[in-house]
């Protein structure tokens, strides 16, 4: 049997940290035709937001203006094998090399061209408070491996990849040159009990839009 694993936070109006509000209508102020029963809870929202919220992903659009938006990331990007790197030894707010990657790639049993590649910094546990930013970060050489060792998608439970203080997203421009999708704020990794495990990562699909809230599930073989 497989065991379902949820990687994804909920995320709760008023406390988003960024901009996420709902508004509760009627039916009936979208569909003038509705007709209620006695007592009927008919509803709909109007959700006003910005796009970097909860767990979500982004697209390489968010930087580069040619290339792929949601609605143009493939399937194949998105589902697959995930090998889950253990990263949690690294202090907070210190930088993670590429020697230390490829030893997390070792103790995971490999990677393989084509793999999703989740990093678990020990972040999940402090979201929603001031100690999650201080997160380890990746050495711009670091990213570079994994990008060169055929990593098709990365996620991590931290709010990025970057160098603190640097505004040149250097880690980013990397992944996205490269048509690698980015999700921050992945949840649940440390129940997580195998280093490999099947992903699937689907936003919705629309045009023009360069990140969204999703919702990513991994699936593991159970012990």
């Amino acid at each position: 049997m497989r065991r379902i694993v949820d990687l994804s936070h909920v995320l709760d109006p008023g406390k988003a940290g960024r901009k996420f509000n709902l508004e509760m209508v009627g039916a009936e102020t979208v569909n003038p035709n509705v007709v209620r029963l006695e007592n009927q809870w008919y509803i709909m929202h109007n959700v006003n937001m910005v796009s970097h919220i909860g767990t979500h992903i982004e697209a390489p659009y968010h930087l580069l203006k040619d290339r792929d938006d949601l609605a143009k990331l493939s399937l194949e990007l998105l589902t697959g094998e995930a090998v889950i790197l253990d990263l949690r030894e690294s202090p907070r707010g210190s930088a993670i090399t590429a020697e230390q990657v490829k030893s997390a790639v070792e103790k995971a049993g490999g990677m393989r061209r084509g793999d999703i590649v989740f990093c678990n910094l020990g972040g999940a546990p402090f979201y929603g408070t001031d100690t999650y930013r201080l997160t380890p970060y990746f050495a711009p050489e670091a990213i570079a491996g994994l990008v060169a060792a055929g990593m098709k998608m990365m996620g991590v439970d931290a709010t990025g990849v970057e160098v603190p203080g640097s505004e040149e997203h250097v880690n980013h421009r990397t992944l996205f040159e490269n048509n690698v999708p980015l999700i921050e704020n992945l949840a649940n990794l440390n129940s997580l009990t195998r280093s490999r495990v099947e992903v699937f990562a689907l936003p919705i699909a629309v045009r023009g839009l360069e990140a969204f809230p999703l919702r990513v599930i991994a699936l593991e073989e159970s012990a």
